[in-house]
C-alpha cells in the first residue's frame, strides 16, 4: 500500500492543514482506503480472498502496514467497525449487474464506501460535539453522488450503474439508456433530480456542522468545497465522457477560500 497515494487525490490539498501526526495517520487510512477500492477496481478475479486478508489483518494485524493502522486506529480512537463497514461496501461493487432498486439502497452502499472514510477522518481531526458525526456522514453522501454523478460513463464501460432504479423510471429512463451514454432530455431530467438531491447534501452538511467543531473541521471542509467546486462543473446535467477536475489553480483558489471563511 502506498501512504503517499493522497498526494494525487483531490484530498492532497487538504493533508496541508493537519499536524504531522494527523498527516501521517490520515495518510495510513487513506492508502487502507485506497487499497480496498483498488483491488474491486483492478483485480477483480482475485478480490475475494484480497479483502478476505484485509479482514484478517484488520482482526489480527500481522503485516507491516496493519501494524501501522492497528497504531493509528488505537491513537485515535477509531472504530474498528468502520474499516469492516468499507471492506463491505466496495464488496458489492463486486456483483453482477451492480444495481441499486431505490435510494436508501444506494444510501447503505454510499454509508460504508464514503460515510465511514468521513468518520475515519474527524476521529483524527479531532471533534468535540458527537452531531459532527452527522456532519461527516452528509458531507459523505454529497462527496459520492458527486462521484456518482461524474462517472457515470466510466462506471458504464464496466457494467456498473449506481443511480436507484426506481429514479430512472420515474423520468422514463431505461438502464440501457445510461450504459449507451444516450443524450436525451428524459437523462438530462434524471440529472438534474439527482443534482438536487446531491446539492441539499452540501447545504445541510455546512448547515449542521456544529460550531465548536467549525475549525477542527477546515480539512474536512476543504475536502468538501474541492468537490462541491468539482458538483458544480456537472452542470449542464449530461452524461459527460471525460473525467472532470480542478486544475492546481482552481484547487489553491478553493483552499484559500475555505481557509478566509467565517464561523
Amino acid at each position: 500500500m502506498d501512504i503517499n497515494s493522497y498526494k494525487k487525490s483531490n484530498f492532497g490539498l487538504a493533508f496541508s492543514f493537519l499536524s504531522k501526526e494527523q498527516r501521517e495517520a490520515l495518510s495510513i487510512v487513506y492508502a487502507f482506503c485506497r487499497y480496498a477500492d483498488d483491488i474491486v477496481d483492478d483485480h477483480m478475479e482475485q478480490a475475494p480472498k484480497l479483502l478476505e486478508e484485509l479482514r484478517a489483518d484488520l482482526t489480527m494485524p500481522n503485516t507491516e502496514f496493519a501494524i501501522q493502522l492497528e497504531k493509528v486506529i488505537e491513537s485515535f480512537s477509531i472504530p474498528k467497525e468502520y474499516f469492516f463497514d468499507l471492506i463491505d461496501g466496495v464488496e458489492y461493487d463486486l456483483k453482477t449487474p451492480v444495481r441499486f432498486e431505490t435510494f436508501k439502497d444506494l444510501e447503505w452502499y454510499i454509508y460504508r464506501v464514503a460515510g465511514v472514510v468521513g468518520l475515519m477522518c474527524i476521529h483524527i481531526f479531532g471533534f468535540k460535539n458527537p452531531n459532527t458525526k452527522e456532519y461527516a456522514v452528509t458531507l459523505a453522501k454529497a462527496v459520492q453522488m458527486t462521484n456518482i454523478l461524474r462517472d457515470i460513463a466510466e462506471d458504464s464501460k464496466i457494467g456498473r450503474l449506481y443511480l436507484p432504479l426506481e429514479d430512472l423510471r420515474k423520468f422514463n429512463v431505461t438502464q440501457e439508456d445510461i450504459l449507451q451514454i444516450k443524450d436525451t432530455p428524459q437523462i438530462s431530467k434524471l440529472l438534474a433530480f439527482e443534482r438536487e438531491r446531491t446539492e441539499e447534501f452540501y447545504t445541510h452538511a455546512n448547515l449542521i456542522l456544529p460550531k465548536e467543531d467549525f475549525k477542527n473541521m477546515l480539512a474536512a471542509r476543504v475536502m468538501g468545497n474541492v468537490y462541491k467546486a468539482i458538483f458544480n462543473k456537472t452542470k449542464p446535467c449530461k452524461i459527460f465522457k471525460h473525467k472532470l477536475k480542478l486544475n492546481k489553480i482552481q484547487k489553491i483558489f478553493v483552499v484559500l477560500k475555505t481557509w478566509s471563511q467565517p464561523k
